[in-house]
C-alpha cells in the first residue's frame, strides 16, 4: 500500500536524516582510511586490529546502505523517487522546478548504480557467482564517488525544500574531528603505557 497520508514534508525530513547519517559514517570510515591521518596513527590502528577492521567495516556499510536508499525505487519506502512522485501528483513544485531537480537525480545515477552493486551484491546479499573482491572491482566505487554523490544529494534535497516553502538544512555536522582526537588519544596513552612499562623494566633491572 502507498503511504499516501504520510507529508512530503516528512518524506525531504527522513532524506536528510539519512543523508546526515550517510555523512557521519562517511567522515569516520575516511578518517581511518585516507593515507594522512592512517599515517600518523597506524599504531593505533596496528594496536586494536580486530576493533578497527570492524569498525572501518561497519561505517562503510553503512554509509553504503544509506546512499542506496535515498535512490531506491520502492513505493512503500522513503526515497527521492517517490518524493518526486508524491511532488508531481500533488502539484507540489512548477513543472520546471521538477524537471530540474528530475535532471539533478539523474544525474547522480551513475554513482548510485556502484553503491548499487556493494550493496546488493556483497553486503545486503552477498552474491555466490561472485568474490567480494570481485563485486568490488565491478561496482569500480571510489572514495570521490562516494564523497560526490553525497554532496549531490545534500544540494538536491535542499533544491527541494527550498523551492518548496525556501528552507534549507546546513548538513554540517561532521565526525572526522571526534574520530582524529579519539585516535590521538588513543596514541598518547599507548605512548605513555609503552614509556611506564619500560620505566618499571628498567628498576627492575637496576635493582638486580
Amino acid at each position: 500500500m502507498r503511504n499516501v497520508a504520510v507529508p512530503v514534508a516528512s518524506y525531504v525530513e527522513e532524506l536528510r536524516h539519512t543523508m546526515q547519517v550517510a555523512a557521519l559514517n562517511f567522515d569516520v570510515w575516511w578518517s581511518y582510511k585516507q593515507r594522512r591521518d592512517r599515517a600518523r596513527f597506524v599504531d593505533v590502528l596496528d594496536a586494536y586490529p580486530l576493533f578497527f577492521q570492524t569498525s572501518i567495516h561497519a561505517h562503510f556499510v553503512a554509509l553504503v546502505v544509506a546512499l542506496y536508499r535515498v535512490y531506491e525505487t520502492r513505493s512503500d519506502t522513503f526515497n527521492v523517487h517517490e518524493l518526486m512522485r508524491r511532488l508531481e501528483n500533488e502539484a507540489a513544485l512548477p513543472r520546471k522546478a521538477l524537471a530540474s531537480i528530475r535532471r539533478r537525480i539523474t544525474g547522480a545515477k551513475k554513482q548510485w548504480i556502484k553503491v548499487s552493486v556493494l550493496r546488493n551484491r556483497a553486503f545486503a546479499h552477498r552474491a555466490n557467482a561472485q568474490s567480494v573482491g570481485d563485486v568490488f572491482r565491478q561496482a569500480q566505487v571510489k572514495p570521490n564517488d562516494l564523497r560526490r554523490l553525497l554532496r549531490r544529494t545534500q544540494g538536491l534535497l535542499n533544491r527541494i525544500s527550498y523551492a518548496l516553502d525556501r528552507s534549507s538544512h546546513a548538513f554540517n555536522l561532521r565526525a572526522s574531528k571526534d574520530t582524529k582526537r579519539m585516535l590521538a588519544d588513543l596514541k598518547a596513552y599507548n605512548i605513555e603505557r609503552s614509556n611506564t612499562v619500560l620505566h618499571r623494566t628498567r628498576g627492575r633491572a637496576a635493582s638486580r
